[in-house]
């Protein structure tokens, strides 16, 4: 990983953090086409400044840990303040909060265990932030009025908390099957 901190991925990293309480004060003020557009840039700039950081061999470490930062804190911030404001089921956002608390605490727990941690995202858990970032668009955009959602909401709702679940539980086997293997090698290493 390059040394330089302060590269064109950071800063649009830092951009998108620093949109987040931008896009939950425009839900708050109701200015629904004005938070949808922000959303939709701040999202849109996750993909940009992942792949500048591997073009321009631009990879920090101080990088990967606000780009995870400035994701969760867009998605969770941006789905509490839609749950508030009465557009997104409650059973919708507590799945999705509760399979991040499951990774978060897992992740930790195992770290605690091994006194390592090395974060692979599995597809599913790519295809949970994606159908959530889309849910979130598309609620915005609805708010909006740039476009219909009526018929769609519910399956949409079901979609996302199916791949909720199936996600954190993916998560919690894979770190217990970690945390067994890890326990095993080390019963069999000498004293």
């Amino acid at each position: 990983m390059s040394e330089r901190v302060f590269n064109l991925p950071n800063v649009i990293t830092l951009l998108r953090l620093a949109a987040v309480p931008v896009v939950a004060w425009l839900i708050l003020q109701q200015r629904w086409e004005a938070a949808c557009w922000l959303f939709l840039a701040a999202a849109v700039s996750d993909g940009i400044d992942g792949l500048l950081a591997r073009w321009l061999n631009q990879l920090t470490q101080l990088g990967a840990t606000l780009d995870s930062i400035a994701d969760k804190s867009l998605g969770v911030v941006t789905l509490v303040m839609l749950t508030q404001a009465g557009t997104i089921p409650l059973w919708v956002t507590l799945a999705i909060l509760l399979r991040d608390s499951i990774i978060v605490l897992g992740a930790l727990s195992y770290r605690g265990l091994a006194g390592h941690l090395e974060i692979h995202p599995t597809w599913l858990g790519k295809t949970h932030m994606f159908a959530e970032f889309t849910l979130l668009a598309l609620v915005l955009g609805g708010l909006a009025g740039l476009l219909a959602l009526d018929d769609w909401r519910l399956p949409l709702f079901g979609i996302v908390f199916v791949i909720a679940v199936a996600s954190g539980v993916q998560y919690v086997w894979i770190w217990s099957a970690k945390a067994h293997r890890e326990r095993a090698a080390a019963r069999l290493k000498p004293r």
